[in-house]
């Protein structure tokens, strides 16, 4: 394998371990993993709440597949965005490394809902360590993702619903292993694909099925910027609304339509959340929900950087009347 070389290392070492040191683990990976106690919000969602969740579901749907016909037509992302170096690569070791650290220095075995016998817990923490390390050194990767996929099947059997949520930690095993220079075609169908899925999931497990972390979150901070506004909306109608948008990116992920817009608008609302909570004060929190979301920052990066391009269906009629021949071009990407 091809030898990424990592600079600027310590710095980044330093801002980690500071902001992430002894911090509790109250937020995302797992994001409502501390519901509070006592909380009232119980029960099956309106009629009249799945009624426009599911129109606006379909809605939704329906402009991503309009958007991807016309992303087929003609180039919606500049040329130079494609990406033929090892730095957009390297920027995704980096995100994976610090995920594993933060995880590492706060006792957590790869999510705060996972729990775990305290001799499994400490040589998880010591694995998690190792990837770091390697990830970072670029050093032993096939040993850091053996250790990746040995962590997920031990979160898994700790709590089954982690096969669902985080299948997307398994992609980011397969990049590490096989990735050289850049990602194959289908590395990245993987990462599109169980992105995707885990989305989907985690829009079901955390919202739209079970309601009640969320609404216990609203409870202790008004992130109802819709109820700020003005407008008549609940907090469970802000949740399952939050949960729709989770939903239709997963979904359209999984379509495979316009995958680079799809992952700025994925991008938007993390850093809009992560804003939100240093806006607050809350800098800890903050500081800890973003370290949870590097593992879906770094598949953004590889979808953003390295996805196939789309041959132009469109061919124009020459001068005799016939179809003239139309040139791929690989550079115009979605």
């Amino acid at each position: 394998m091809a030898t990424i070389k990592i600079s600027g290392k310590w710095s980044m070492v330093g801002l980690t371990v500071s902001t992430l040191w002894a911090s509790p683990v109250v937020a995302h990976v797992k994001w409502f993993s501390e519901p509070a106690s006592g909380a009232t919000h119980r029960g099956m969602p309106e009629p009249a709440t799945l009624i426009i969740v599911g129109v606006l579901l379909a809605a939704g749907l329906f402009l991503a597949k309009a958007v991807d016909a016309v992303a087929h037509q003609y180039s919606l992302t500049p040329r130079r965005l494609y990406s033929r170096s090892t730095r957009p690569l390297r920027l995704v070791y980096y995100l994976i490394a610090i995920y594993f650290l933060g995880a590492a220095i706060t006792n957590t075995f790869l999510a705060p809902h996972i729990h775990m016998p305290e001799p499994l817990l400490y040589a998880g923490v010591a694995a998690q360590l190792v990837i770091y390390s390697g990830l970072l050194l670029d050093r032993g990767r096939g040993l850091c993702a053996a250790l990746i996929v040995l962590l997920f099947v031990a979160a898994s059997v700790s709590d089954p619903l982690f096969v669902l949520e985080y299948p997307l930690l398994l992609a980011l095993a397969w990049i590490v292993l096989f990735a050289d220079e850049r990602p194959s075609p289908l590395g990245l169908l993987l990462v599109r694909l169980l992105l995707g899925f885990s989305l989907v999931s985690l829009a079901f497990t955390e919202k739209l099925n079970d309601p009640m972390r969320a609404l216990s979150l609203l409870e202790q901070y008004d992130f109802n910027f819709m109820a700020q506004a003005g407008l008549n909306y609940s907090d469970r109608l802000f949740v399952y609304s939050a949960g729709l948008v989770e939903l239709l990116i997963g979904l359209v992920f999984l379509a495979g339509w316009v995958p680079r817009l799809t992952v700025a608008v994925l991008f938007m609302f993390m850093v809009a959340t992560n804003s939100y909570f240093f806006s607050i004060g809350e800098h800890q929190m903050a500081w800890v929900e973003l370290i949870g979301h590097l593992p879906i920052f770094a598949c953004g990066i590889l979808l953003l950087f390295y996805q196939p391009a789309p041959e132009i269906r469109k061919a124009p009629v020459n001068l005799r009347g016939g179809k003239a021949a139309t040139p791929t071009t690989p550079g115009r990407l979605r």
